[in-house]
């Protein structure tokens, strides 16, 4: 009866630590810097800073608060939205459907890198989500 009842707490342990262990690999992944791109906004992430979110209008927010900008570099961050947009478009057209809507990867291109590199420059709240323009995902929303 006790071997039997250390095989079964044996067994529940290691089912427990692979438990664990996809729950840790899951949060690796959300803490990773990315770009999601949606119909509504590019949301730039990057733990542990606060998320900086770009709007159709090219109005930027860190954490919901919305950062003063010139006309100049609105504009420059809503042809981004713009180009990130397209970007998402075309490869949501392309792409098998997902029963779990899961984001697809996007490709960066010349006009994105170009746009990304002057916001950086320009903008200085956006330097420290220079690592997030690593993984841009299309999200189906």
């Amino acid at each position: 009866m006790k071997k039997l009842f250390l095989a079964a707490l044996a067994v529940l342990m290691c089912a427990s630590l692979v438990a664990c262990e996809k729950q840790s690999a899951a949060r690796a992944e959300r803490s990773k810097p990315r770009v999601s791109v949606t119909t509504q906004s590019v949301q730039i992430r990057r733990a542990p800073a606060p998320n900086a979110d770009i709007t159709p209008e090219g109005r930027l927010r860190i954490d919901d608060i919305e950062v003063p900008l010139p006309d100049d570099q609105r504009m420059l961050l809503q042809q981004l939205f713009g180009q990130l947009q397209m970007v998402r478009q075309e490869t949501l057209a392309s792409a098998p459907a997902d029963p779990n809507n899961r984001g697809v990867k996007l490709q960066s291109n010349a006009q994105i890198d170009a746009l990304r590199d002057q916001a950086f420059a320009e903008i200085a709240t956006l330097k420290p989500y220079r690592d997030s323009f690593g993984n841009i995902s299309g999200e189906r929303r």
